[in-house]
């Protein structure tokens, strides 16, 4: 892989290795033997990698950080939201990852703004999301807010988020960012609609006329469900180990994936180096951001 791409960063580099080293000698492990010295029985543990591309790890992480989660939270009714944004924007994002982080700033200014207005402090919950189910690049915002908030008196007033303001404000001030950061943009040669500010503003501000979607979900009155939700985006893999434990080395792999469109399980196959590249586009551009009081 590193011989036929080299576009790779370090970061992908260093966290596969560890990753493909995991329980193996590589890493070191600890030998255990019994208490009695007539026993000549000895069980060898290897280390594993802590990775975040790591599978095994990335469970096992996924778990301690739930437990840890719930007990922080909040106890009052929560709703997650998920902000979106047209595909055409993808590729941006993709060449130019440091505005990752703003798309998260973003998001929950919009919500902060929100309370603002009724002289609210609110509980946010926030985590960047790069892939979608077939582990292509999909950069969008996973959003738990607090139904309610502490006003200046510290009382506790229940808050209803307008779907339609919070849909404008977030099409807006993203395209706002686009516009602002031209000057500081790798833009691919693929990318011909923005040679230059003019046109990257057509396009820009074409998509700030179409429908931008923001899903709310249903409320719920306790953090458990949003934390056990978001924490299989933040922690675990982007594909689960069981989906591969049929692969024998074959030249391609497959696995399947629940289509959002038909509402029914594809498979997808793809090359080794195909799926290799789709994972680690993503494991290592994670956000989250925790605020509340």
């Amino acid at each position: 892989m590193v011989e036929t791409e080299a576009n790779l960063r370090d970061i992908e580099i260093t966290e596969v290795a560890k990753m493909l080293a995991c329980g193996k000698p590589a890493l070191g492990g600890k030998t255990l033997h019994c208490e009695n010295d007539d026993c000549l029985h000895t069980k060898t543990i290897w280390f594993t990698c802590s990775s975040r591309a790591c599978s095994r790890c990335g469970k096992k992480a996924t778990d301690n950080w739930i437990v840890q989660q719930v007990e922080r939270l909040p106890n009052c009714p929560w709703m997650h939201m998920t902000f979106t944004m047209p595909d055409v924007f993808w590729p941006l994002f993709l060449h130019n990852r440091q505005l990752l982080d703003k798309l998260s700033q973003l998001a929950v200014d919009n919500l902060l703004y929100a309370a603002k207005q009724q002289g609210l402090e609110i509980g946010i919950f926030c985590a960047l999301h790069t892939f979608g189910r077939r582990l292509t690049w999909h950069p969008h915002v996973h959003v738990s807010v607090t139904l309610g908030g502490m006003n200046g008196h510290g009382d506790w007033k229940a808050l209803a988020y307008c779907h339609g303001k919070i849909e404008k404000r977030w099409r807006h001030r993203l395209c706002d960012l686009l516009l602002s950061e031209y000057g500081t943009l790798n833009i691919e040669d693929t990318e011909s609609h923005c040679r230059d500010f003019d046109e990257l503003r057509r396009f820009v501000n074409r998509q700030r006329q179409r429908f931008w979607h923001v899903h709310f979900a249903k409320k719920t009155q306790h953090p458990k469900a949003t934390i056990n939700y978001l924490g299989r985006y933040i922690k675990r893999p982007p594909i689960a180990g069981a989906k591969l434990a049929h692969y024998r080395g074959e030249a391609n792999l497959s696995f399947r994936y629940l289509d959002h469109h038909t509402g029914k399980y594809e498979t997808e196959e793809v090359s080794q180096l195909e799926l290799i590249r789709r994972l680690i586009q993503h494991r290592f551009c994670r956000k989250i951001i925790l605020k509340y009081k």
